[in-house]
């Protein structure tokens, strides 16, 4: 049997980490970096995996990608991946479901306005 990843980072719980990765290859899990959920009246608008500028590159065909992807269909959220810059002055938006698709049609940089405008959108609290 191939053996899973190993922890990269260590900033997460590293027991249960590590002791999931022995149930096999056929039992995947994501812990996921910084998934935020968007709401307004304690209704979910939108979720949001926020990504530093100086992370690994995303790519939405990853696995875990498609899983959040499934998610949000599931749930009827638009789905967005987002890396900010340092500063917070500049956003690259990356629709990954079709909900998302319908705020933001495609990859986009932003400046930190533009961004909060979207998800103000996306809470049906703006143009």
């Amino acid at each position: 049997m191939r053996q899973v990843k190993p922890e990269r980072t260590g900033w997460r719980d590293e027991a249960l980490s590590q002791r999931h990765r022995t149930w096999g290859r056929n039992c995947p899990a994501v812990d996921i970096d910084f998934l935020m959920v968007e709401y307004d009246c304690g209704k979910a608008s939108a979720l949001v995996e926020y990504k530093h500028e100086r992370a690994a590159p995303q790519y939405a065909s990853h696995s875990s990608y498609r899983t959040l992807v499934d998610l949000g269909d599931r749930a009827r959220l638009p789905i967005f991946a987002c890396r900010y810059s340092d500063d917070f002055t500049s956003w690259r938006v990356t629709p990954l479901n079709d909900l998302a698709k319908s705020f933001c049609p495609e990859r986009r940089d932003m400046t930190e306005a533009q961004w909060v405008a979207l998800l103000y959108k996306t809470r049906g609290r703006g143009d």
